[in-house]
């Protein structure tokens, strides 16, 4: 990609069919003024809950124990 040229518009097309990318990368070369092309592939993945965050916190170690809640809220509240 030429990094000199500076506000280059882009356009961003979204294939539901990625059987399609290769023709689509193709057909677009073929259009003057295109000075490159790049496909990305992104995974959708579903946001984590609260519980599921703590489970794997859980998990990985990532736990703090206290001998009471007073000695939980003065760690807490920094007293």
């Amino acid at each position: 990609m030429n990094t000199s040229i500076i506000n280059e518009p882009q356009l961003l097309v979204t294939v539901s069919d990625p059987t399609m990318l290769t023709k689509l990368k193709n057909a677009i070369k073929m259009m003057n003024g295109v000075s490159s092309i790049s496909i990305s592939i992104s995974i959708m993945r579903p946001k984590k809950t609260g519980l599921e965050l703590a489970e794997e916190d859980k998990a990985k170690g990532r736990v703090t124990q206290w001998n009471s809640v007073d000695e939980m809220f003065d760690t807490v509240l920094g007293e």
